[in-house]
């Protein structure tokens, strides 16, 4: 139980709740793990539990009829995903990957809704996740919209490197990058030579090295925005 109360505690949703309810969570909840490439939720699968990421990571992704898959995000524990699925009652939002090892808590729906309205901190995190992800994926469609696929590549290299510098290891490859921006992967190879060619990264195996971190976001751009 000792166990479960730090894994718990250390999940920036659950930072302000006391230990006895968080005990009550533990109690309440069930822990599975998942080996890498498993199926955590399908898309529009009723959304009876939060998604609470204890450790290892996660991919959203959803797919279309002919097999074409778009990656929604990468998430890293400790976190809570897919929140809104538990609200608007319309299933979840993607189907959720284990993208490595992972440990997952699923804590009912009604234990989540208990805690919003007995914790103002956690009515705040709820909310405020949920309006950044609205300006987030307004901010995707503009990119979407008028930004060319080098300009996708640089923006999403960028902010998976938000501290500067460093190495970026790609979700699945440069097929798995094109799933993120929404491009062909023979694009998305373009894209990164051409990046590489102007001096703001280097290609490596699976992953990117950024060389000018400024220069790559002011690349990112589209239109301004």
């Amino acid at each position: 139980m000792a166990a479960d109360l730090r894994s718990l505690s250390a999940v920036p949703l659950f930072a302000t709740v006391d230990a006895a309810r968080l005990r009550r969570l533990a109690e309440r909840s069930a822990v599975r793990s998942y080996a890498a490439g498993a199926a955590v939720v399908l898309h529009g699968q009723p959304g009876a539990h939060l998604l609470v990421l204890e450790s290892g990571s996660l991919t959203a992704v959803r797919e279309t009829a002919h097999g074409q898959r778009r990656r929604l995000g990468e998430f890293t524990a400790p976190c809570a995903v897919d929140k809104a699925a538990i609200f608007d009652h319309s299933g979840h939002s993607a189907t959720w990957l284990a993208s490595s090892r992972s440990r997952v808590r699923f804590v009912p729906a009604a234990e989540l809704s208990v805690l919003i309205a007995e914790y103002p901190t956690v009515h705040a995190k709820v909310l405020g996740h949920l309006a950044g992800t609205l300006r987030e994926y307004r901010a995707e469609l503009v990119h979407a919209s008028f930004a060319d696929t080098t300009a996708r590549v640089a923006a999403w290299i960028s902010a998976a490197a938000a501290d500067g510098a460093g190495t970026v290891h790609l979700p699945g490859a440069q097929q798995g990058l094109a799933e993120a921006v929404g491009a062909t992967r023979v694009s998305v190879n373009r894209a990164l030579r051409t990046l590489a060619g102007e001096g703001l990264l280097r290609i490596g195996k699976g992953s990117v090295e950024v060389r000018a971190p400024a220069g790559l976001a002011e690349r990112g751009k589209a239109f301004g925005t």
